[in-house]
């Protein structure tokens, strides 16, 4: 138990600041795409340990516009995943495949089908 605690994954928070930096943008050009404030995003920096929601890890893979594997485990990194049993999951996965990565297009389609909202 102890090494494989040792071989651990890093988190999300970690795995998140490394894609933000591995892009080359600013921590506020992603977290505004992102649809996160200053404040939340400022939690998410600072606490190695943070869970996020589901939508607020999944509105950060829309604003860097990952793939679908590299949403799966980014958002995996906070213990989530998407299924196809989940309306809310079928939508974003939808997005990612067709390669739209507007957070407010992919925000109408979700309050058209009466789900939670990404970001925010």
């Amino acid at each position: 138990l102890e090494q494989m605690l040792k071989e651990q994954d890093e988190g999300f928070s970690a795995t998140l600041l490394k894609l933000i930096d591995k892009t080359g943008k600013k921590d506020s050009e992603v977290y505004r795409k992102a649809n996160v404030s200053r404040q939340h995003f400022s939690k998410i920096r600072n606490n190695p340990g943070y869970k996020p929601t589901k939508a607020t890890a999944i509105a950060f893979a829309i604003a860097l516009e990952l793939d679908l594997e590299q949403t799966k485990d980014l958002i995996g990194r906070a213990g989530y995943a998407l299924t196809n049993s989940s309306k809310f999951d079928v939508i974003i996965m939808y997005f990612i495949r067709q390669g739209i990565y507007d957070i407010y297009e992919i925000n109408t389609a979700l309050f058209a089908y009466d789900q939670l909202l990404l970001g925010a």
